[in-house]
């Protein structure tokens, strides 16, 4: 079929306007401003996360601030105390009224009565007075096990023997088993 120079000329011109038609598209209504109040809402967000760390991070610094401050406080308590029960002579001094004024002697405060901060005083627990004897760990008399331990192994040699092995093969195998357990455990954490 063949096309005459009037259709082939009318087509073109359908043609070109068509796609002249196509190139001067407008957006759609209100496009410009849904982009705008996206990026404007990304922005809020993003600094309402970085607001939300910073706060989170303040708080577990107050914590961390507040653990040391309470376990701390024991600690310097005891060492008063410590040094108050350590040096007697230190203090006895520094309560005498010296014949000549000596600064130095002033400036020593008996821990035990200072008064920045008192706490309540942990009960005390008796230490035994006990002498020291010249070996470590001291001999102390068989408890009533390890004497019916003693009879059975005085009158039943052989068998004490026997049991000992049995026992000692029996904690190695516990101890194998223990130890595939805690590597079949960690290969199930490593595949995880």
């Amino acid at each position: 079929m063949e096309i005459n120079d009037n259709n082939k000329d009318r087509l073109d011109r359908w043609l070109e306007g068509a796609l002249q038609q196509y190139g001067n598209a407008e957006p759609r209504a209100g496009l410009e401003s849904r982009i705008l109040a996206n990026l404007e809402s990304a922005d809020k967000r993003a600094s309402f996360d970085r607001r939300w760390w910073w706060a989170l991070a303040a708080a577990a610094v107050m914590v961390c601030i507040a653990i040391a401050i309470w376990m701390g406080g024991g600690v310097n308590h005891l060492a008063k105390e410590a040094v108050a029960r350590d040096m007697p002579a230190t203090s006895s001094v520094a309560t005498t009224k010296p014949s000549k004024p000596n600064l130095a002697l002033r400036k020593v405060v008996n821990p035990a009565t200072h008064p920045a901060r008192r706490r309540e005083s942990r009960p005390r627990i008796p230490t035994a007075k006990e002498p020291r004897l010249e070996q470590f760990p001291s001999a102390r008399p068989l408890s009533e096990q390890e004497q019916m331990l003693a009879h059975y192994v005085r009158d039943f040699p052989q068998q004490a023997v026997l049991v000992a092995q049995a026992q000692a093969e029996r904690q190695k195998e516990l101890a194998k088993l223990v130890a595939d357990e805690s590597s079949e455990i960690g290969s199930d954490q490593q595949e995880r």
